[in-house]
């Protein structure tokens, strides 16, 4: 469901030899990307760095964070992402959606490889914009802070009870 193959196509399709690309994780899938990565001659730029324990740091030193999922929940990954104020790219289902809506990120169909490689191009590009849109997102997120939850939830009771 996390479809990697889509990020590894459309960052070979990018064909920017000075960008690249880490995967962290590993998991059924783990040698089979690393050969379409290598059949489309990206293996060079595609990292793939397996169990890692600093994803904060691998995030804060990222342009953009990618999830081309075709189902999710919540993703944790964009939350995190847009806490630091990284830009993200997501594909356009339920959860995704509803943490990009109102310029906090880049959606794209999910299978859609040349959006993809567009929306990250536009990130490339567009340095300032995507620091904007990260920034944005950092501010969306706060509504997620356990002080506001706990907040709504006072109110919702307030309110059952009255």
């Amino acid at each position: 469901r996390k479809r990697p193959e889509d990020i590894i196509r459309a960052f070979a399709q990018l064909g920017r030899t000075q960008v690249h690309l880490a995967f962290a994780g590993d998991g059924i899938l783990f040698e089979e990307m690393q050969q379409l990565a290598s059949n489309l001659g990206s293996q060079n730029q595609v990292h793939f760095l397996g169990l890692r324990s600093d994803i904060p740091i691998l995030m804060r030193a990222s342009v953009a964070t990618i999830l081309a999922s075709s189902q999710e929940g919540l993703p944790n990954c964009v939350m995190e992402s847009l806490c630091a104020e990284i830009p993200v790219i997501g594909t356009d289902i339920r959860g995704t959606r509803d943490l990009l809506k109102n310029g906090n990120g880049l959606l794209v169909k999910v299978g859609d490889i040349q959006a993809l490689t567009e929306a990250i191009a536009w990130i490339l590009e567009h340095p300032e914009e995507a620091k904007t849109m990260g920034k944005r997102g950092r501010v969306f997120m706060a509504a997620y802070d356990l002080r506001s939850i706990v907040k709504l939830y006072e109110e919702l009771y307030a309110e059952a009870l009255s």
